[in-house]
């Protein structure tokens, strides 16, 4: 009688446990149903950039406060969202706070399930050969989460430790692919990546100029002076040559100008001698009709033409 008691006492505890546990998980406002964290070694500066990518389970009560957990040695770069378009939205204030055991609790205000975290760590070691330790903490429980490692370009001898799914490429870069079901709220997951690269330019060189570099740098004294030369001596070259025409022209004008005005005397004079064509007496000079066969007033006779 005892043991029927005592069995059926345990299975109405097991019972309400069983029952209770999945609403506890999702009380929880920070529980995820997924958490994509891409770690990218080298990428576009020596340490490594990890980025959260996640979804809440509690689809209510938005806007409000969420926390992320990162490592204390961690530069935080961007907390954010993830708008309704899929683009992400500006970057959030956020609040940090330590969380022991090298952590630190990042706070910040999300308006949809979906957020996005960024920071850096300089967690490689080595060189040429390069290793890295990278560790998780689970702010709270996941469904399921994924670490998404990419190998950085040029690097060799490309390594991950538990093993991993992949390499996947997308054109450009390989990615292997760890997967953790179910993770608990203050879980730790760890990975190892082990590489040989002796470059040591990151994948990604930056794209945009610092600050203090202005975006359009002035040009140098010299080629100014220059440029200045050449523009006075294109203008004198151009007075040169218009100079240079008018002379010609006027030269040319007075070598015309006397032969048009001998030909026009002469002419002048030529119809002043002969004006009318006619025909004049040989002895004084009188000009002759028509029908005249001696001069009026000589008498001589008409020479014949």
């Amino acid at each position: 009688m005892r043991r029927v008691f005592f069995c059926a006492a345990m299975a109405l505890w097991v019972g309400l446990w069983l029952a209770a546990a999945p609403p506890a998980r999702a009380q929880d406002p920070n529980r995820a149903t997924q958490l994509r964290v891409s770690v990218w070694p080298e990428y576009d500066q020596p340490s490594v950039l990890v980025m959260y990518d996640g979804t809440l389970a509690d689809t209510a009560n938005l806007p409000r406060e969420i926390s992320v957990v990162i490592p204390s040695s961690a530069a935080l770069l961007v907390t954010t969202y993830e708008n309704a378009d899929g683009t992400l939205a500006a970057e959030q204030p956020s609040k940090s706070a330590d969380a022991g055991g090298g952590y630190t609790r990042v706070s910040f205000t999300v308006k949809s399930v979906k957020y996005h975290v960024e920071y850096y760590d300089s967690i490689l070691r080595g060189s040429p050969d390069k290793t890295m330790e990278f560790a998780f903490k689970a702010p709270a429980p996941i469904d399921q989460l994924t670490f998404d490692i990419q190998q950085p370009l040029k690097a060799s001898n490309f390594a991950v430790t538990p093993q991993s799914q992949g390499p996947r490429n997308d054109g450009t870069f390989n990615y292997f692919t760890l997967q953790f079901p179910n993770v608990t709220a203050a879980q730790v997951l760890t990975a190892q990546v082990k590489y040989t690269k002796t470059d040591p330019n990151p994948s990604v060189l930056p794209t945009t100029a610092p600050a203090s570099v202005p975006a359009t740098l002035p040009q140098p004294a010299s080629s100014s002076v220059w440029n200045n030369i050449f523009i006075i001596a294109g203008l004198v070259l151009v007075g040169l040559s218009g100079v240079l025409g008018f002379v010609i022209f006027q030269q040319r004008a007075r070598h015309s100008a006397p032969a048009t005005i001998g030909g026009t005397s002469r002419s002048r004079r030529k119809a002043r001698r002969n004006p009318t064509g006619g025909v004049f007496c040989t002895q004084c000079g009188r000009e002759l009709g028509p029908e005249d066969n001696f001069c009026p007033k000589c008498g001589a006779k008409r020479r014949a033409v």
